[in-house]
Protein backbone atom coordinates (compact mmCIF):
# COMPACT_ATOMS: atom_id res chain seq x y z
CA UNK A 1 0.00 0.00 0.00
CA UNK A 2 1.70 3.17 -0.91
CA UNK A 3 1.37 6.27 1.54
CA UNK A 4 0.52 9.92 0.46
CA UNK A 5 3.34 12.05 -0.53
CA UNK A 6 2.94 14.59 2.22
CA UNK A 7 2.51 11.67 4.90
CA UNK A 8 5.47 9.57 3.47
CA UNK A 9 7.51 13.07 3.85
CA UNK A 10 6.31 12.86 7.29
CA UNK A 11 7.56 9.37 8.28
CA UNK A 12 10.44 9.72 6.41
CA UNK A 13 11.47 12.58 8.78
CA UNK A 14 10.51 11.33 11.68
CA UNK A 15 13.04 8.04 10.99
CA UNK A 16 15.76 10.47 10.75
CA UNK A 17 15.00 12.20 14.02
CA UNK A 18 14.53 8.84 15.57
CA UNK A 19 18.01 7.97 14.59
CA UNK A 20 21.17 9.40 16.70
CA UNK A 21 23.05 10.26 13.74
CA UNK A 22 20.72 12.78 13.09
CA UNK A 23 20.04 14.65 16.23
CA UNK A 24 21.16 17.73 14.54
CA UNK A 25 18.48 17.23 11.40
CA UNK A 26 17.02 20.61 10.43
CA UNK A 27 13.65 20.84 9.47
CA UNK A 28 11.86 23.42 7.73
CA UNK A 29 8.54 24.82 8.94
CA UNK A 30 6.23 23.17 6.50
CA UNK A 31 7.61 19.77 7.83
CA UNK A 32 7.34 21.17 10.67
CA UNK A 33 3.29 22.08 10.55
CA UNK A 34 3.03 18.60 8.91
CA UNK A 35 4.45 16.63 11.95
CA UNK A 36 2.57 18.24 14.98
CA UNK A 37 -0.84 17.76 12.67
CA UNK A 38 0.06 13.88 12.06
CA UNK A 39 1.73 13.87 15.84
CA UNK A 40 0.49 16.15 18.30
CA UNK A 41 -1.65 14.62 20.96
CA UNK A 42 -3.86 17.50 21.88
CA UNK A 43 -4.91 16.83 17.94
CA UNK A 44 -5.38 13.69 18.74
CA UNK A 45 -7.57 14.31 21.61
CA UNK A 46 -10.01 16.61 19.77
CA UNK A 47 -10.28 14.15 16.80
CA UNK A 48 -11.04 11.70 19.54
CA UNK A 49 -13.81 13.82 20.82
CA UNK A 50 -15.16 14.54 17.41
CA UNK A 51 -15.55 10.70 16.50
CA UNK A 52 -16.97 10.23 20.20
CA UNK A 53 -19.77 13.19 19.32
CA UNK A 54 -20.61 11.54 16.41
CA UNK A 55 -21.15 8.13 17.62
CA UNK A 56 -23.71 10.36 20.53
CA UNK A 57 -25.24 11.53 17.69
CA UNK A 58 -26.06 8.36 15.88
CA UNK A 59 -27.43 7.13 19.01
CA UNK A 60 -29.91 9.94 19.46
CA UNK A 61 -30.81 9.54 15.73
CA UNK A 62 -32.19 5.95 16.22
CA UNK A 63 -35.47 5.16 17.19
CA UNK A 64 -35.95 4.14 20.89
CA UNK A 65 -36.77 2.47 23.04
CA UNK A 66 -36.35 -1.12 21.23
CA UNK A 67 -39.54 -3.16 21.22
CA UNK A 68 -40.48 -5.63 23.78
CA UNK A 69 -41.05 -9.09 23.10
CA UNK A 70 -43.42 -11.06 25.81
CA UNK A 71 -44.01 -14.96 26.03
CA UNK A 72 -46.10 -16.19 28.94
CA UNK A 73 -47.24 -20.03 29.40
CA UNK A 74 -48.91 -21.54 32.28
CA UNK A 75 -51.71 -23.83 33.26
CA UNK A 76 -55.42 -22.36 33.26
CA UNK A 77 -57.54 -24.54 35.53
CA UNK A 78 -61.58 -25.22 36.15
CA UNK A 79 -63.27 -27.27 38.37
CA UNK A 80 -63.01 -29.94 36.39
CA UNK A 81 -59.50 -29.65 34.43
CA UNK A 82 -56.67 -28.35 34.14
CA UNK A 83 -56.17 -26.74 30.44
CA UNK A 84 -52.02 -25.66 29.42
CA UNK A 85 -52.39 -22.15 27.79
CA UNK A 86 -49.37 -19.70 26.62
CA UNK A 87 -50.00 -16.15 24.84
CA UNK A 88 -46.98 -14.43 22.47
CA UNK A 89 -47.08 -10.88 22.68
CA UNK A 90 -44.85 -7.69 20.75
CA UNK A 91 -44.88 -3.87 22.22
CA UNK A 92 -43.72 -0.86 21.42
CA UNK A 93 -43.16 2.07 23.27
CA UNK A 94 -44.14 5.51 21.18
CA UNK A 95 -42.07 8.79 22.15
CA UNK A 96 -44.08 11.87 21.48
CA UNK A 97 -43.39 15.60 21.67
CA UNK A 98 -40.23 15.42 19.76
CA UNK A 99 -38.11 13.76 22.19
CA UNK A 100 -36.28 12.06 19.23
CA UNK A 101 -35.95 14.91 17.40
CA UNK A 102 -34.67 17.34 20.25
CA UNK A 103 -32.75 14.85 20.91
CA UNK A 104 -31.32 14.42 17.82
CA UNK A 105 -30.47 18.24 17.80
CA UNK A 106 -28.58 18.70 20.69
CA UNK A 107 -26.19 16.16 19.34
CA UNK A 108 -25.82 17.54 16.45
CA UNK A 109 -24.78 21.36 18.09
CA UNK A 110 -22.31 19.30 19.88
CA UNK A 111 -20.50 17.80 17.19
CA UNK A 112 -20.57 20.93 15.82
CA UNK A 113 -19.00 21.77 19.22
CA UNK A 114 -16.56 19.41 19.11
CA UNK A 115 -15.34 20.47 15.38
CA UNK A 116 -14.76 23.74 16.04
CA UNK A 117 -12.77 22.76 19.12
CA UNK A 118 -10.91 20.59 16.27
CA UNK A 119 -10.07 23.09 14.36
CA UNK A 120 -8.96 25.20 17.09
CA UNK A 121 -6.62 22.69 18.35
CA UNK A 122 -5.13 22.25 14.62
CA UNK A 123 -4.88 26.08 14.71
CA UNK A 124 -3.58 26.79 17.92
CA UNK A 125 -0.47 24.21 17.29
CA UNK A 126 0.46 25.19 14.20
CA UNK A 127 0.72 28.64 15.30
CA UNK A 128 2.77 27.59 18.67
CA UNK A 129 4.78 25.88 15.83
CA UNK A 130 5.14 28.87 13.93
CA UNK A 131 6.31 30.90 17.06
CA UNK A 132 9.02 28.24 18.65
CA UNK A 133 9.98 27.82 15.52
CA UNK A 134 11.19 31.86 14.85
CA UNK A 135 11.96 32.13 18.46
CA UNK A 136 14.72 28.99 17.79
CA UNK A 137 16.04 30.87 15.02
CA UNK A 138 16.43 33.95 16.71
CA UNK A 139 17.88 31.95 20.17
CA UNK A 140 20.69 30.53 17.77
CA UNK A 141 21.02 33.96 16.47
CA UNK A 142 21.85 35.42 19.75
CA UNK A 143 23.79 32.82 20.46
CA UNK A 144 26.27 33.77 17.03
CA UNK A 145 26.45 36.91 18.16
CA UNK A 146 27.58 36.27 21.88
CA UNK A 147 29.94 34.09 20.68
CA UNK A 148 31.04 36.24 18.72
CA UNK A 149 31.32 39.15 21.38
CA UNK A 150 33.08 36.27 23.58
CA UNK A 151 35.88 35.79 21.13
CA UNK A 152 36.53 39.74 20.14
CA UNK A 153 36.39 39.83 24.16
CA UNK A 154 39.03 37.05 24.45
CA UNK A 155 40.66 38.81 22.23
CA UNK A 156 41.02 42.06 23.72
CA UNK A 157 41.89 40.67 26.98
CA UNK A 158 44.89 38.81 25.28
CA UNK A 159 45.65 42.43 23.83
CA UNK A 160 45.34 44.32 26.74
CA UNK A 161 48.03 41.94 28.32
CA UNK A 162 50.47 42.31 25.48
CA UNK A 163 49.82 45.65 25.64
CA UNK A 164 50.73 46.04 29.28
CA UNK A 165 53.93 43.57 29.47
CA UNK A 166 55.34 45.91 26.56
CA UNK A 167 54.82 49.17 28.53
CA UNK A 168 51.58 50.58 26.23
CA UNK A 169 49.00 49.69 28.01
CA UNK A 170 47.99 50.24 31.98
CA UNK A 171 46.46 48.19 35.12
CA UNK A 172 43.15 49.47 34.26
CA UNK A 173 42.98 48.70 30.58
CA UNK A 174 43.52 45.36 31.55
CA UNK A 175 40.93 45.35 34.23
CA UNK A 176 38.54 47.08 31.78
CA UNK A 177 39.05 43.95 29.65
CA UNK A 178 39.21 41.35 32.14
CA UNK A 179 35.51 42.16 33.08
CA UNK A 180 34.44 42.90 29.51
CA UNK A 181 35.51 39.44 28.65
CA UNK A 182 33.92 37.95 32.06
CA UNK A 183 30.76 39.66 30.97
CA UNK A 184 30.95 38.38 27.80
CA UNK A 185 31.87 34.49 28.68
CA UNK A 186 28.99 34.54 31.20
CA UNK A 187 26.50 36.00 28.13
CA UNK A 188 27.61 33.02 25.55
CA UNK A 189 26.67 30.44 28.33
CA UNK A 190 23.53 32.16 29.21
CA UNK A 191 22.88 32.16 25.45
CA UNK A 192 23.11 28.43 24.42
CA UNK A 193 20.98 27.33 27.55
CA UNK A 194 18.17 29.93 26.10
CA UNK A 195 19.18 28.42 22.84
CA UNK A 196 18.74 24.65 24.41
CA UNK A 197 15.47 25.83 25.99
CA UNK A 198 13.81 27.45 22.59
CA UNK A 199 14.33 24.41 20.77
CA UNK A 200 13.18 22.61 24.07
CA UNK A 201 9.40 24.64 23.25
CA UNK A 202 10.06 23.73 19.32
CA UNK A 203 9.95 20.12 20.41
CA UNK A 204 7.41 20.57 22.60
CA UNK A 205 5.25 22.52 19.88
CA UNK A 206 5.50 19.25 17.51
CA UNK A 207 4.39 16.82 19.86
CA UNK A 208 7.17 14.87 18.66
CA UNK A 209 10.50 14.04 19.35
CA UNK A 210 12.86 15.02 22.00
CA UNK A 211 14.36 18.44 23.02
CA UNK A 212 17.64 17.83 20.91
CA UNK A 213 16.52 15.87 18.43
CA UNK A 214 14.75 18.71 16.36
CA UNK A 215 16.93 21.82 14.64
CA UNK A 216 14.59 24.70 12.59
CA UNK A 217 16.44 25.57 9.66
CA UNK A 218 18.84 28.22 8.69
CA UNK A 219 15.61 30.63 6.73
CA UNK A 220 16.37 33.92 7.78
CA UNK A 221 15.14 36.54 9.95
CA UNK A 222 11.19 36.46 9.68
CA UNK A 223 9.68 39.80 7.89
CA UNK A 224 6.35 40.22 9.45
CA UNK A 225 3.91 42.15 7.85
CA UNK A 226 1.79 44.77 8.50
CA UNK A 227 -2.05 43.74 9.27
CA UNK A 228 -3.75 44.91 6.27
CA UNK A 229 -7.30 45.72 7.88
CA UNK A 230 -8.18 48.10 10.39
CA UNK A 231 -8.18 47.61 14.32
CA UNK A 232 -12.47 47.24 14.07
CA UNK A 233 -12.06 44.99 10.65
CA UNK A 234 -10.12 42.94 12.55
CA UNK A 235 -12.56 42.48 15.85
CA UNK A 236 -15.51 41.68 13.37
CA UNK A 237 -13.19 39.25 12.36
CA UNK A 238 -12.78 37.22 15.41
CA UNK A 239 -16.45 37.75 16.44
CA UNK A 240 -17.45 35.84 13.20
CA UNK A 241 -14.72 32.87 12.49
CA UNK A 242 -13.19 32.44 16.15
CA UNK A 243 -13.22 28.60 16.53
CA UNK A 244 -13.63 29.27 20.76
CA UNK A 245 -16.93 31.60 19.90
CA UNK A 246 -18.35 28.90 17.61
CA UNK A 247 -18.19 26.33 19.62
CA UNK A 248 -19.78 28.17 22.60
CA UNK A 249 -22.36 29.17 20.08
CA UNK A 250 -22.76 25.73 18.95
CA UNK A 251 -22.97 24.96 22.33
CA UNK A 252 -26.17 27.16 23.48
CA UNK A 253 -27.93 25.88 20.65
CA UNK A 254 -27.61 22.38 22.16
CA UNK A 255 -28.80 23.32 25.14
CA UNK A 256 -31.90 25.42 23.67
CA UNK A 257 -32.59 21.85 22.28
CA UNK A 258 -31.91 20.28 25.95
CA UNK A 259 -34.58 22.88 26.73
CA UNK A 260 -37.09 21.83 24.02
CA UNK A 261 -36.56 17.82 25.52
CA UNK A 262 -37.04 18.51 28.89
CA UNK A 263 -40.27 20.36 27.90
CA UNK A 264 -41.06 17.08 25.64
CA UNK A 265 -39.86 14.49 28.39
CA UNK A 266 -43.28 15.53 30.15
CA UNK A 267 -45.54 13.89 27.79
CA UNK A 268 -46.21 10.89 28.77
CA UNK A 269 -45.25 7.54 26.31
CA UNK A 270 -47.83 5.40 25.43
CA UNK A 271 -47.13 2.24 24.56
CA UNK A 272 -49.03 -0.31 22.07
CA UNK A 273 -49.17 -3.86 22.07
CA UNK A 274 -50.33 -6.99 20.23
CA UNK A 275 -50.52 -10.26 22.01
CA UNK A 276 -52.05 -13.82 20.44
CA UNK A 277 -52.21 -17.16 23.08
CA UNK A 278 -54.21 -20.40 23.01
CA UNK A 279 -55.62 -22.77 25.44
CA UNK A 280 -56.85 -25.99 23.79
CA UNK A 281 -59.42 -24.86 20.92
CA UNK A 282 -59.68 -21.17 22.41
CA UNK A 283 -57.51 -18.74 20.24
CA UNK A 284 -57.45 -15.32 21.91
CA UNK A 285 -55.78 -11.96 19.92
CA UNK A 286 -55.07 -8.77 22.26
CA UNK A 287 -54.66 -5.24 21.58
CA UNK A 288 -53.46 -3.15 24.15
CA UNK A 289 -52.38 0.46 24.92
CA UNK A 290 -50.72 1.60 28.27
CA UNK A 291 -50.71 5.72 29.10
CA UNK A 292 -48.79 6.83 31.81
CA UNK A 293 -50.41 8.93 34.21
CA UNK A 294 -48.47 12.21 34.52
CA UNK A 295 -50.11 12.70 37.76
CA UNK A 296 -46.70 13.30 39.98
CA UNK A 297 -43.72 14.39 37.77
CA UNK A 298 -43.97 16.42 34.67
CA UNK A 299 -40.27 16.88 34.47
CA UNK A 300 -40.92 20.39 35.77
CA UNK A 301 -37.23 19.88 37.50
CA UNK A 302 -35.43 18.63 34.91
CA UNK A 303 -37.09 22.23 32.67
CA UNK A 304 -35.70 24.42 34.98
CA UNK A 305 -32.43 22.67 35.44
CA UNK A 306 -32.16 22.58 31.46
CA UNK A 307 -33.15 26.36 31.41
CA UNK A 308 -30.71 27.28 34.09
CA UNK A 309 -28.12 26.20 31.72
CA UNK A 310 -28.91 27.33 28.28
CA UNK A 311 -29.25 31.16 30.56
CA UNK A 312 -25.93 30.42 31.74
CA UNK A 313 -24.81 29.07 28.37
CA UNK A 314 -26.13 32.55 26.79
CA UNK A 315 -24.36 34.62 29.74
CA UNK A 316 -20.68 32.24 29.21
CA UNK A 317 -21.12 33.21 25.38
CA UNK A 318 -21.68 36.83 25.78
CA UNK A 319 -18.55 37.21 27.71
CA UNK A 320 -16.54 35.67 25.99
CA UNK A 321 -17.38 37.71 23.14
CA UNK A 322 -16.74 40.58 25.10
CA UNK A 323 -13.20 39.13 25.61
CA UNK A 324 -12.60 38.65 22.33
CA UNK A 325 -13.09 41.74 21.56
CA UNK A 326 -10.64 43.51 24.29
CA UNK A 327 -8.28 40.47 23.23
CA UNK A 328 -7.62 42.06 19.61
CA UNK A 329 -7.73 45.58 20.24
CA UNK A 330 -4.94 44.62 22.43
CA UNK A 331 -3.21 42.38 20.61
CA UNK A 332 -3.41 44.52 17.58
CA UNK A 333 -2.11 47.56 19.37
CA UNK A 334 0.82 45.29 20.90
CA UNK A 335 1.37 44.10 17.07
CA UNK A 336 1.75 47.68 15.58
CA UNK A 337 4.11 48.87 18.48
CA UNK A 338 6.51 45.72 18.17
CA UNK A 339 6.39 46.20 14.66
CA UNK A 340 7.21 49.79 14.90
CA UNK A 341 9.63 49.19 17.30
CA UNK A 342 11.70 46.44 15.08
CA UNK A 343 11.50 48.27 12.29
CA UNK A 344 13.45 50.96 13.72
CA UNK A 345 16.67 49.10 13.50
CA UNK A 346 18.66 49.16 10.73
CA UNK A 347 18.79 45.29 9.82
CA UNK A 348 21.63 45.19 7.60
CA UNK A 349 23.61 47.25 10.33
CA UNK A 350 22.70 45.32 13.16
CA UNK A 351 23.40 41.57 10.92
CA UNK A 352 26.67 42.57 10.49
CA UNK A 353 28.01 42.52 13.81
CA UNK A 354 31.25 40.06 13.09
CA UNK A 355 31.96 42.81 10.42
CA UNK A 356 31.57 45.39 12.99
CA UNK A 357 33.42 44.34 15.13
CA UNK A 358 36.79 43.43 12.88
CA UNK A 359 36.57 47.52 12.24
CA UNK A 360 36.42 48.09 15.68
CA UNK A 361 38.83 46.07 16.13
CA UNK A 362 41.22 47.44 13.64
CA UNK A 363 40.54 50.83 14.55
CA UNK A 364 42.15 50.08 17.96
CA UNK A 365 45.09 48.29 17.06
CA UNK A 366 46.02 51.21 14.31
CA UNK A 367 45.47 53.38 17.18
CA UNK A 368 42.87 55.11 16.18
CA UNK A 369 40.70 54.42 19.58
CA UNK A 370 42.39 53.61 23.14
CA UNK A 371 41.44 50.08 24.62
CA UNK A 372 38.79 51.53 26.70
CA UNK A 373 36.80 53.27 23.93
CA UNK A 374 37.06 50.16 22.01
CA UNK A 375 35.72 48.20 24.92
CA UNK A 376 32.94 50.60 24.87
CA UNK A 377 32.54 50.71 21.48
CA UNK A 378 32.23 46.52 21.16
CA UNK A 379 29.89 46.67 23.65
CA UNK A 380 27.44 49.12 21.93
CA UNK A 381 27.51 46.91 18.95
CA UNK A 382 26.71 43.92 20.82
CA UNK A 383 23.93 45.51 22.57
CA UNK A 384 22.52 47.00 19.50
CA UNK A 385 22.75 43.38 17.59
CA UNK A 386 21.04 41.51 20.99
CA UNK A 387 18.19 44.70 21.31
CA UNK A 388 17.30 44.04 17.53
CA UNK A 389 17.24 39.99 18.51
CA UNK A 390 14.97 40.86 21.62
CA UNK A 391 12.60 43.08 19.08
CA UNK A 392 12.11 39.95 16.46
CA UNK A 393 11.09 37.96 19.31
CA UNK A 394 9.19 40.62 20.96
CA UNK A 395 7.35 40.80 17.34
CA UNK A 396 7.04 37.20 16.71
CA UNK A 397 5.34 36.83 20.30
CA UNK A 398 3.15 39.79 19.33
CA UNK A 399 2.16 38.42 16.26
CA UNK A 400 1.23 35.02 17.40
CA UNK A 401 -1.05 36.48 20.25
CA UNK A 402 -2.21 38.34 17.49
CA UNK A 403 -3.53 35.25 15.52
CA UNK A 404 -4.81 33.54 18.46
CA UNK A 405 -6.78 36.53 19.50
CA UNK A 406 -8.38 36.69 15.78
CA UNK A 407 -8.82 32.97 15.83
CA UNK A 408 -7.53 32.99 11.72
CA UNK A 409 -4.51 33.23 9.98
CA UNK A 410 -3.41 36.56 9.22
CA UNK A 411 -1.03 35.89 6.32
CA UNK A 412 2.59 35.21 6.28
CA UNK A 413 6.71 37.02 5.92
CA UNK A 414 6.46 39.57 3.68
Amino acid sequence: MSLPRSTAGVVLLLTAWSSPAHAQQPISLPDAHRVALERHPRIGAAEAEVARARGLLAAARTFAPNPTGSLTIGPASTADTTLTSYQVGLSQTIELGGKRRWRSRGAQERVRVAEALLTLERRTVGWEVERTFRLSQIARERVEAARDADSAGQRLLVAARERLALGAGTQLDLNVAAAAAARDRRSRLGTEQGYRAARAAFATALGAGGPDSLVPADAGFPTLPAVAVTEDQLVALALAGRPDLQALAAGVEGLEADVRLAGALGWPDPEIGVSAGKAEDFRVTLFSIALPLPLWSRNAGGRAAAVAERDRGRIALAAARQAAEREVRLAYQAYQSALEAERAFDRDAVARLGENLALAQESFRAGKINLIAYSQVRRELVDARLAHLDALAELVGAWHALQLATGRSLGGEE
